[in-house]
């Protein structure tokens, strides 16, 4: 970690050359010998440092590509040197393999779960024009973690593979928790990431943002449960109101059932995307659209 504090030093001393003086700092595979962690904290510093003089670098490592001003990337093949036109040429490169989904991605949403990643898919594409194309192009990606808890995982996955990232979240205990693992392992910045936070909930999900009418008849038919009871309008998040929901009416409840409601709700979500969204609970995802639409305009910028 010597190395590390001698860059937070030169950090230091960057900020305020002398006069008539530019720092130009020149590294050759700052990589090499580094814990996968160090190297998110090297990167930090690195970035740091560059905001007010010259980085180079020479690297075999795909977490140091600039992956958002996509020219600033320099490929030395046979002796010759050629500014990187594009992300998939970068990981050719380096070697990368990325997935037959993420080929073409240049950004990737991920999201806690399957029947998350096709009801937001479908609401993106409804709420944004922008966003439908990029996501009819391939160029933004909405990947499912299978769990909050696989996150920082995922998007250690997500860097390897040279794609820029954004999560939407639960605002509950474990998405919370998630997220402030990955910020400590360097993965996350508070701007890359949304929380579907309802005003007056202290946990929520995604289902908490859609409208009621959406899914109370279905619940109805399918399971024999009304929403029309105090138990469902309570203050906590969707699955746990649910849950006593069932409970209450003489309902078996387990996480095979929860599983196959939310699949239900999702279905849903895709064959009604107009009106899905209670419209004193879409701040959240009006919030992320914005942000993702930022993103794609800076990568696109990137490109030029």
């Amino acid at each position: 970690m010597q190395s590390l504090a001698a860059l937070s030093l030169l950090r230091q001393r960057s900020g305020a050359p002398s006069s008539g003086k530019q720092l130009i700092l020149a590294i050759e595979e700052p990589e090499s010998h580094l814990h996968p962690s160090a190297i998110h904290q090297l990167k930090i510093v690195l970035n740091e440092i560059a905001r007010t003089s010259q980085v180079i670098m020479t690297t075999h490592c795909p977490l140091f590509v600039d992956r958002t001003t996509i020219k600033s990337n320099i490929i030395v093949h046979r002796n010759k040197a050629t500014v990187a036109k594009d992300v998939s040429e970068i990981r050719q490169v380096l070697g990368v393999r990325a997935s037959d989904n993420l080929k073409h991605a240049e950004l990737i949403l991920l999201v806690e779960g399957e029947e998350d990643r096709r009801a937001v898919k479908a609401l993106l594409g409804h709420m944004s024009k922008v966003l439908s194309v990029a996501l009819g192009q391939g160029a933004l990606g909405i990947e499912s973690l299978q769990g909050g808890s696989n996150l920082a995982y995922k998007l250690s996955q997500m860097r390897e593979a040279l794609c820029l990232t954004h999560c939407l979240l639960d605002h509950d205990a474990a998405g919370l928790k998630a997220s402030e693992k990955a910020t400590q392992e360097g993965l996350l910045s508070m701007a890359d990431v949304h929380f579907t936070t309802c005003a007056g909930m202290k946990e929520s999900e995604i289902e908490d943002l859609y409208d009621e009418s959406l899914y109370a008849a279905m619940l109805l038919n399918k399971y024999g449960v009304s929403t029309q009871i105090a138990k469902f309008k309570g203050a906590s998040k969707w699955s746990d109101r649910l849950r006593e929901a069932f409970r209450h009416q003489g309902k078996p409840w387990s996480d095979q059932i929860k599983a196959r409601i939310k699949a239900d709700v999702a279905d849903l979500v895709e064959a009604n995307t107009v009106g899905a969204i209670n419209a004193h609970r879409k701040s959240a995802l009006d919030a992320l659209v914005v942000a993702l639409e930022g993103k794609l305009v800076t990568i696109a910028a990137g490109k030029k």
